[in-house]
């Protein structure tokens, strides 16, 4: 980059970018949730994993790796080796950041009702109601919730 202008940065291509859209690569972001929003719109695409088409797990994957946290590719991995399984239908409440897992899907939650996923009924990455998602899944049949888990190092805002 070349310079600041304003709140724009030139670039040394000659473009210009808005500056509070630019991080240094060595710098995660604050919250996973936050990147994972910052997708709502982007088309579904299975294996996909950029801006121009991404997958429930790919969604997961960036926006943890995002904020500095690893998290393996599927969602079947990430089920069973990232955070800690919370027992969400007895004692834990849901919260901003746990990860909701059906068979072959996840999203992640981003207050204690709403959940973004990437979502092959809508073909693209939407916020919505957890209740709708499960119900829809659940008709479809994809099945009941298999699991929640909650990422280590966060609060339950979602902050490292």
């Amino acid at each position: 980059m070349a310079a600041a202008e304003g709140r724009f940065l030139a670039l040394n291509s000659g473009g210009f970018v808005i500056a509070e859209h630019v991080r240094k690569l060595d710098e995660p972001a604050r919250d996973f949730v936050d990147v994972a929003l910052d997708f709502r719109g982007t088309p579904y695409l299975w294996g996909g994993r950029t801006s121009l088409g991404i997958d429930c797990s790919g969604l997961v994957q960036l926006a943890s790796e995002a904020a500095g946290l690893s998290c393996p590719r599927d969602a079947d991995m990430q089920a069973g080796e990232v955070g800690r399984q919370l027992d969400w239908q007895r004692a834990d409440t849901l919260a901003r950041g746990d990860l909701v897992f059906w068979d072959g899907h996840v999203g992640i939650m981003t207050s204690a009702q709403d959940l973004v996923h990437a979502s092959a009924y809508q073909m693209m990455v939407v916020e919505e109601p957890l209740a709708e998602a499960r119900a829809r899944i659940a008709s479809s049949k994809g099945g009941e919730i298999t699991g929640v888990r909650r990422l280590a190092g966060l609060s339950a805002a979602g902050h490292p």
